[in-house]
This record gives C-alpha cells, structure tokens and sequence, in this order.
C-alpha cells in the first residue's frame, strides 16, 4: 500500500486564489483541511513568505493538502518554489516537515515551503492569515 504525504500551503496555492500552481494542487492532491502551524508570516509582494517560530501566540493559517507519496507533486513543487535558489525577491525558500495543528485539536506532519534568511526588510502579516489579507 503507498503512503500519503501532506502538505501546508499558507500563499497563493491556498484555496480561494485564482493562482495557477494551486489549480494545479487542488488536480494533483486532494484537500484535507485548514490548519495553523506555529510561525511568522510576511508580505514579499506577489506572495508571502513563512519563517518558523516557536512562540505559540505567532501562528500561520493555511490548508492542508494530502497526495500520494510516490507522486512526482513535492518535486515539481520544489522546482517552482524555487527550492535552495536566491530568487531576484531575496528570498530563499526550504521545504520543512512542521507539525500542522487541525481545527478539531489534531495534529500531523506535512511538508511546508519556509523562507531561509533575513527578514528585516520584509512587511509582517500580523493575523497569519494571507487569504484575509489579501480579502481585506
């Protein structure tokens, strides 16, 4: 029997964008829930980035996709978050195993893509939540 792999998206590939890459998610992968992990999330522009942060009261909001672990999904996904590259953003995303925390109190594993550098010149999303800052 294959394994299932989870994934967290906090962005653009959230449902309720119109983005490409998440149309493509939600053909590939099917979603499970909405959820938080614990951590900091920032404006960049055309789409946020996440750092994680041990601090219980600073959560990100996102959803929660699963999809079969033998699927090519993370690779193309690694390729088009741009995975160990400085982007011309300044941003250097790396793909994290986070405990994601469910609306009925459990809890599992995904994959999640975290920025991996400097954040002094980043705008916080204080909520946690880019669908309603974005909405808002």
């Amino acid at each position: 029997m294959t394994g299932k792999t989870n994934l967290f998206v906090y962005g653009t590939l959230r449902r309720g964008f119109n983005h490409p890459m998440g149309q493509f998610l939600e053909e590939k992968a099917n979603f499970l829930s909405t959820g938080y992990i614990f951590g900091l999330l920032f404006d960049l522009g055309p789409y946020p980035v996440a750092m994680y942060s041990d601090k219980h009261d600073q959560q990100i909001v996102g959803d929660i996709y699963v999809f079969k672990e033998n699927s090519n999904l993370l690779s193309i996904l690694d390729d088009y978050e741009g995975v160990g590259e400085l982007l011309e953003t300044g941003v250097t995303f790396e793909r994290k195993q986070m405990l994601v925390r469910l609306p009925d109190g459990s809890q599992l594993d995904a994959w999640a893509y975290l920025h991996a550098g400097y954040i002094d010149h980043l705008i916080p999303i204080d909520t946690g939540d880019y669908l309603a800052y974005k909405s808002s």
